[in-house]
């Protein structure tokens, strides 16, 4: 019987081969779709599986009670506490939250990474790499003992032994004492690990480290986070005794933070501050987006497959007639139809693998990643939702055509029925509907993402070079000889530095607080040299910029953006106001407001402008070494010559063993816009799958349901019927299911969209021409393909289709 109906399949596949191959390539197409966000989703839940402590380490995070921010980072008054006063907490580890450059220098060899973490000797007691040379004991002996990793070892000896040997790093001795292998997929991938040149004392003020605790196994988090948080009220309510306040009024000016617990075990794709480690972030609301979207894939794919088969079935009513009066039964009809859907299910999973192998290159060059199709969960998930879709799938018709009665078939009566035409119509507008929203989602992100890209950003990013300042020794010297020599090239317009550069993605923050108005909150801190507001194209809204001559403006003055003006209370008159930073003693005289500036995007368009102050470098000459970077504004021609003179200098100069690395800020700020680029990207590659299955599909059903309705055409015209006419019965079916599928669209449509709008901190408001111009394209759609059609639906041979009448 299998061999009966193989040759069925075949010749009735060979017979009506455009609907084979549509349901083939469309049911392909969303197979492959769903496998290759399977093989993402899952290689993103991958990171840190491998670490045994996973589901015991959590990270803690700082809750601040007024902006609502959430910092990464902690101070070593929890990292000490916690584990002595809290008996869950049965360990803790400090680490720095972004990677760190360093030279190894070992002999006459000089090795760079700018993946350097500075922790404490535990370091492996949270994160156990595999130890390849020497041990982790010998490393958490003294803090002069470093850890690196294969890779680096190798770069640097050379292939001989590692553990052992001295290496200098900033001209201070080091003792190998191991070598570890990274592990794939772990938030951090350090491949220098130092340790903290001292022990930390208890310090509540200094938020400057990520901390991570060890909890035991069945403790209550709730409780365990009311206990941390208590620690905090307890040290907040001394210092409100020693300001002669009470704890609630402390609360009111200062807020008290509270803390929120990161596992490492979900860190990457959860964490409450949108950030996981040095190594990156996933994005898990771009997944959930992408698996939806394939989902909707393939629910289009299973449509078309449904339509084109429920409007085929027509075409074998005679088969099913003769069949059933030769004693078939309604069972194994059935199982006859589900089966040609499940064999054209399977052939469509095997050249969905084929397509995924073939596009996982360019997929893993476009996500950065290296992704397999080798993972047996996506695999079999895949097999089985392709065997579940295609039964599915096949039952439908299968149930159609199998209730067909063997009289009426026979007598040619079943092409009157008029049983399938709602559900046609119904499947027919999941089309429509589904197509109609990846137009308007693709249309709504593109104008998103465009404004991103076009909006000014409050300061002057064109032909910026920066340059990364990597030694440690000297840096405001060296910066100052930098500024005096190659200001005098013809083809720079300017050098500067400042603390930290736009599009980075870190500011240094401490508090900014204005006593008679009893404010206090954290501000990001910028320090800068004379020149770099008229270098940066900032706009100074009152007062004045800082000046060389005025002596007084190194020692106590300083600006502020509009956002810390509002915040102050001093926005409409901030010019002469005095106020204090953290960085200050609590005695110190305050610094005097001279000038408030534009808000600018100082730290990214994603990001929600926060309050700023700028003060020159020579006011807080603690913070000259963490100058980070050196600006140059390069001419727009002989730029390459330019960049050629800028290096000589610097290896001759300022640096020769650290790389000379640099970036346009330009270029580095595009960086920010990148997920959302590459979310436009995808909803239009979708979008183009979408279209394509549809337009495919509707194709398909045009011709089976025009070539249906060729008698009534030949009689139209032996009527007198003109084209126009006749093109308008064929289409009318059509528009209506378009015109109806469009008023279900746009609520939907809107909903979505303005949820993934709310995400942007500064977005367009909710465009209305997407909604307008989405149902035009459908019906221009609908008119060229199934006009085209209809078209030639006019041209028949009347004879041929009246003859028998």
């Amino acid at each position: 019987m299998l061999q009966i109906w193989f040759k069925i399949f075949f010749r009735n596949s060979k017979k009506n081969w455009l609907n084979t191959l549509i349901n083939i390539s469309g049911l392909t197409l969303g197979l492959a779709g769903l496998l290759i966000i399977l093989l993402y989703l899952n290689e993103e839940k991958s990171y840190n599986q491998w670490n045994p402590n996973k589901e015991d380490v959590y990270r803690v995070n700082l809750k601040k009670p007024k902006s609502g921010e959430v910092w990464i980072t902690a101070n070593a008054g929890m990292y000490l506490t916690y584990p002595k006063e809290i008996p869950e907490v049965t360990e803790s580890l400090m680490v720095k939250p972004f990677y760190r450059s360093r030279v190894i220098q070992y002999k006459d060899v000089f090795e760079f990474t700018d993946k350097t973490i500075l922790t404490e000797p535990q370091f492996f007691n949270f994160f156990p790499f595999k130890i390849l040379e020497g041990s982790t004991e010998n490393f958490a002996k003294t803090r002069d003992n470093i850890a690196i990793s294969k890779e680096y070892s190798e770069r640097i000896f050379k292939g001989e032994k590692a553990v052992g040997n001295l290496v200098k790093i900033d001209n201070k001795d080091f003792l190998v004492t191991c070598v570890y292998e990274i592990p794939k997929n772990s938030h951090q991938e350090p491949h220098l690990l130092i340790q903290f040149s001292e022990e930390f004392e208890v310090n509540w003020g200094n938020h400057n480290n990520e901390v991570f605790c060890r909890v035991a196994k069945g403790t209550d988090l709730a409780v365990l986070k009311q206990k941390m948080d208590k620690i905090i009220n307890n040290v907040h309510k001394i210092a409100a005794e020693e300001n002669g306040i009470t704890v609630e009024e402390f609360d009111e000016r200062y807020g008290i933070p509270t803390v929120l617990l990161d596992k490492l075990d979900t860190m990457y794709l959860h964490n409450t501050a949108k950030r996981a480690g040095p190594s990156g972030t996933g994005n898990y609301q771009l997944l959930m987006v992408l698996l939806g979207l394939s989902i909707l894939l393939i629910v289009i794919s299973c449509v078309n497959f449904i339509n084109l088969s429920v409007a085929s079935a027509s075409q074998r009513a005679k088969e099913v007639g003769v069949k059933k009066t030769l004693g078939l039964s309604k069972k194994q009809l059935l199982f006859q139809y589900v089966f040609e859907i499940v064999l054209q299910g399977l052939i469509s999973f095997v050249l969905a693998l084929v397509i995924v192998e073939l596009a996982l290159p360019f997929f893993n060059q476009f996500v950065g990643k290296e992704i397999s199709i080798l993972h047996t969960n996506s695999l079999v998930t895949l097999f089985v939702t392709s065997i579940l879709i295609s039964f599915f799938v096949g039952s439908i018709p299968a149930l159609y055509l199998s209730n067909f009665k063997a009289i009426e078939v026979l007598k040619g009566s079943i092409s009157k029925s008029k049983k399938g035409n709602l559900a046609r119509n119904m499947m027919l507008g999941v089309q429509f509907l589904i197509s109609g929203f990846f137009i308007i989602s693709m249309l709504i992100v593109g104008s998103q993402v465009n404004y991103m890209m076009e909006k000014d950003l409050g300061f002057d990013k064109e032909h910026v070079l920066s340059v990364a300042f990597y030694n440690k020794v000297d840096k405001y010297k060296k910066y100052q000889l930098t500024r005096e020599i190659l200001s005098q090239n013809k083809n720079i317009s300017g050098v500067t530095a400042s603390m930290f550069v736009p599009g980075y993605g870190f500011t240094n923050g401490t508090d900014l607080r204005h006593k008679i108005n009893d404010v206090s909150f954290n501000s990001a801190s910028n320090l800068i040299d004379f020149n770099y507001i008229d270098f940066a194209g900032i706009t100074v809204l009152k007062g004045r910029n800082f000046s060389k001559n005025i002596a007084s403006d190194t020692i106590n003055k300083v600006l502020i953006n509009e956002t810390a003006a509002k915040q102050l209370g001093i926005f409409k008159n901030p010019i002469g106001e005095i106020v204090n930073v953290g960085w200050q003693e609590d005695n110190a005289l305050g610094l005097e407001v001279i000038g408030m500036i534009k808000d600018y995007h100082f730290d990214g368009f994603d990001k929600e402008i926060t309050p700023m102050f700028l003060g020159i470098w020579n006011t807080f000459d603690f913070a000259k070494n963490w100058i980070s970077m050196i600006q140059f504004k390069i001419k727009g021609n002989n730029i390459e010559k330019t960049i050629a003179e800028i290096e000589s200098f610097w290896k001759q100069n300022i640096d020769a063993k650290y790389p000379f690395n640099y970036e346009f800020i330009d270029a580095k700020f595009a960086e920010s816009y990148e997920k959302y680029q590459k979310q436009q990207t995808m909803f239009l590659i979708l979008s183009v799958l979408v279209i394509l299955i549809s337009l495919l599909g509707l194709f398909a059903l045009a011709t089976l349901t025009i070539q249906q309705r060729l008698k009534e055409v030949a009689i139209r015209k032996t009527l007198g019927a003109s084209v126009k006419e006749i093109m308008f019965q064929l289409l009318k079916n059509f528009l209506k299911v378009v015109v109806i599928s469009s008023i279900i669209l746009i609520p939907i449509a809107y909903y979505f969209m303005e949820n993934w709008l709310e995400n942007f901190v500064y977005r367009v408001e909710m465009p209305i021409l997407p909604y307008v111009l989405t149902p035009i394209i459908l019906i221009v759609l609908v008119f060229v393909v199934v006009g085209l059609k209809a078209y030639n639906a006019t041209k028949i041979d009347l004879i041929k289709y009246l003859k028998f009448e």
